[in-house]
């Protein structure tokens, strides 16, 4: 318990700071506006991959402490899942007209939690 308690709270250390810059940036006077039209609002976006990576990182967790040997191919099962419910919330924008900056930040924000979700998992695994 007490090793997902450390993982919620080095997801949020890392993931809160990183959303309130992109939150920021979208506030400056070049991109006012722009995400008014958004699918997903970047907040839901935020919360979506959020529970995402917990949810692999807790897995990995757990894995890790039964069976350590196979910590890195569920992590990579864990992702490849993540990567198709990714695919299939990114549906609607691809099909919509003239939604570049949408589809940047959809892809971002996937990238953004899969980096933050590979570093705890390195962390995990060179403690072992």
């Amino acid at each position: 318990m007490t090793n997902n308690i450390e993982i919620l709270k080095e997801l949020i250390i890392i993931a809160l700071p990183v959303s309130i810059i992109h939150l920021l940036l979208f506030h400056l006077p070049v991109m006012n506006g722009k995400d008014a039209g958004f699918y997903y609002s970047i907040l839901l976006l935020y919360f979506i991959f959020f529970i995402l990576s917990l949810v692999v990182l807790i897995t990995v967790s757990k894995i890790s402490e039964k069976n350590f040997d196979n910590t890195g191919m569920v992590f990579m099962i864990a992702t490849s899942v993540k990567m198709v419910i990714a695919f299939f919330l990114a549906r609607p924008i691809l099909h919509l007209q003239d939604n570049k900056i949408e589809k940047i930040n959809f892809f971002a924000v996937f990238i953004i939690f899969l980096l933050i979700e590979t570093i705890i998992v390195a962390k995990i695994l060179n403690k072992k």
